[in-house]
C-alpha cells in the first residue's frame, strides 16, 4: 500500500499558510502513543528540517489504565529516541485527583495535562505544544456542545490556538485520512482500551452518534460540522470585538468588583450584552470555567429585571447584585452570619473596628486654640455635651431612627440609606454612634440635629475614618 502522495504536501503547505510555526521555534509535540499523534510527530519532522523547528516529544501519564499507561510512556519514549528527538514527560494520579476534587474525570485530566505543558512553555522550555486534535475530534465537540447546551462561543470547538501557547495542526485532517496514511507509512501505534468504553460521553458520540449521521443523514458531516466551528469562531470574535467597544464607555472597574450601568446593557443587542457580562465575569474571575450559556442567560435576566438591592450568586463565588441603576459583580462576601458589633467609645480616643477594617478617631477641638481651622470639619461636629451615657459605636439595626440636622423630623435609617444609595449588601455593616438611646452620628450623614455642635460650642467632637469610606 502506498501513501497518499499529497497529504503530507497538502498539510505542509497549510501550515505555512497559516504561519502555525517559525523557524526556529521550539515545538513539543504532544504524542499519547495514539495514531493521530504518532503522525502528528511524523509530520512535524518532516516539517521541522525544512522550516528549522526543533523538536521533542511530550508525553503525560495519567496512570488511569495501570500497566497499559505506564506501556504507552515507554512507546513514546522509544519513538523519541529512534527520532533522536528530546523526551519530555510527566504524569498524575488523574482518578485520585478527580475523587478528591469530586470533579469529572475527564475533565480533571485535560487541566492536569495542559497545566503540564503550559508549564513547558511558561518555563521557556518551549515555545509552543501541537496537540493533535483531528476534523473528527472537531465535530465530536460540537456535537457534545449542542447537546449539553451552548452558544456561538462553545460552537466553535476546539480553537486551532489557545493562548499563543498550545497549536492543533490537524484539525483540516479527518481520522479516516490518518489512519489511511499510518497504514501506507507502516507506523505502529499504541491503542487506548478506554477509547472502547461505551460509558463514556464522547466515546457514544464516536462509535454511535457520528457514524449513525454519517449513514443516515449526511456522509459529510465530519467536514459540516468543523465547517460550522470555523465559521462560529469568525463570528465570534467580531462579537466580542464589537461587545468590549460597546461597552467600554460604560465598565467601570473598581477594585474586585465590575460594574456597568444598566440602560446601555438593557439597548444592546441580546448578542452583544451575554457578552459583555461574560467579558466582565471573565475579567474578575480570571476565567470563565464553571459558567454555562444558561448562567450568562440568567445574569442578563437579572440585571435587566431585578430591583435594585437583589443579588444572584454564580459559580466561582461570584455575587451579582443590582445597585439601583447598576449591575455589580463582585467576590461572594465570606462574613460569619453574626455581623453585628458594638463598641464602647472613650473621648478622646481611637477605635479599631475589624468588622470594617479601620479605625474611627474621636477628636476633641478647641475652637479657640489659635490657627483652628474648624470650618472644613463643621458637619461632623457634635457637641459633648450635649451626648448622654454611654457612647457606642455600632452596626446599623432594624428599627433604627435617625435625624440628621436640617431634616424636618426623624426618619427610619434604612430609607436614609436607601435614599443616598448606599447598596443594601453595606448596609448590614453600616457604623452609627449611639449616646445612651439616640443615634446622634451616622457615617456620611450630618450629626443629629439635637446633638450638633452649634456656634455656641467651644469644643467640638469630631468623628474621623481612616482609610475613609468610598460611597
Amino acid at each position: 500500500m502506498t501513501h497518499q502522495p499529497d497529504l503530507y504536501a497538502r498539510w505542509a503547505l497549510e501550515m505555512r499558510r497559516k504561519e502555525f510555526f517559525r523557524p526556529g521555534q521550539r515545538v513539543g509535540v504532544a504524542v499519547s502513543g495514539g495514531p493521530d499523534s504518532v503522525l502528528l510527530l511524523h509530520f512535524l519532522k518532516l516539517l521541522a528540517r525544512e522550516v528549522g523547528l526543533p523538536l521533542a516529544a511530550v508525553h503525560f501519564n495519567h496512570h488511569l489504565r495501570g500497566a497499559e499507561s505506564d506501556g504507552d510512556e515507554a512507546f513514546v519514549r522509544g519513538l523519541a529516541e529512534a527520532l533522536e528527538l528530546d523526551f519530555l514527560s510527566s504524569g498524575a494520579d488523574v482518578a485520585r485527583v478527580a475523587r478528591e476534587r469530586r470533579r469529572n474525570l475527564e475533565a480533571v485530566a485535560r487541566e492536569l495535562r495542559y497545566r503540564f505543558f503550559f508549564s513547558l512553555v511558561d518555563q521557556g522550555r518551549l515555545d509552543r505544544v501541537a496537540t493533535a486534535h483531528t476534523a473528527n475530534d472537531q465535530a465530536e465537540t460540537v456535537l457534545l456542545r449542542l447537546l449539553r447546551g451552548t452558544g456561538t462561543r462553545g460552537l466553535g470547538g476546539i480553537y486551532p490556538v489557545l493562548e499563543g501557547k498550545v497549536v492543533r495542526p490537524f484539525l483540516s485532517l479527518t481520522r479516516a485520512e490518518v489512519m489511511q496514511e499510518i497504514a501506507a507509512r507502516q507506523l505502529e501505534y499504541c491503542v487506548d482500551s478506554s477509547n472502547l468504553n461505551p460509558r463514556l460521553q464522547r466515546n457514544k458520540v464516536r462509535g454511535e452518534l457520528l457514524p449513525l449521521l454519517e449513514k443516515e443523514f449526511n456522509p459529510a458531516i465530519i467536514p459540516l460540522l468543523k465547517q460550522l466551528a470555523d465559521n462560529a469562531r469568525d463570528d465570534e470574535a467580531f462579537l466580542e470585538r464589537q461587545a468590549r467597544e460597546r461597552a467600554q464607555p460604560w465598565r467601570v472597574r473598581k477594585g474586585s468588583e465590575e460594574r456597568i450601568a444598566v440602560r446601555p446593557l438593557r439597548e444592546f443587542p441580546p448578542a452583544l450584552a451575554r457578552r459583555v457580562l461574560r467579558q466582565m465575569l471573565e475579567s474578575m474571575r480570571g476565567s470563565l470555567r464553571g459558567l454555562t450559556h444558561a448562567h450568562v442567560d440568567a445574569l442578563l435576566r437579572f440585571a435587566i429585571e431585578a430591583q435594585s438591592g437583589k443579588t444572584q450568586t454564580l459559580p466561582g463565588d461570584v455575587l451579582a447584585r443590582k445597585e439601583f441603576s447598576w449591575l455589580v459583580l463582585g467576590p461572594a462576601p465570606h462574613t460569619p452570619e453574626k455581623t453585628d458589633y458594638s463598641y464602647a467609645v472613650a473621648i478622646p480616643g481611637e477605635l479599631p473596628i475589624p468588622e470594617l477594617g479601620c479605625i474611627f478617631h474621636f477628636k476633641i477641638i478647641n475652637r479657640d486654640e489659635p490657627g483652628r481651622a474648624y470650618n472644613e470639619e463643621k458637619l461632623d461636629g457634635l457637641d459633648p455635651q450635649k451626648l448622654a451615657e454611654p457612647l457606642v459605636l455600632r452596626n446599623w439595626r432594624a428599627g433604627d431612627r435617625f435625624c440628621p440636622a436640617g431634616s424636618r423630623g426623624v426618619r427610619k435609617l434604612k430609607e436614609l440609606l436607601r435614599e443616598r444609595k448606599i447598596p443594601e449588601v453595606r448596609r448590614s455593616l453600616w457604623p452609627v454612634l449611639a449616646a445612651g438611646t439616640q443615634i446622634v452620628w451616622v457615617r456620611g450623614f450630618p450629626p443629629r440635629g439635637s446633638a450638633a455642635a452649634s456656634d455656641e460650642t467651644r469644643q467640638v467632637l469630631i468623628v474621623k475614618e481612616e482609610p475613609p469610606p468610598s460611597f
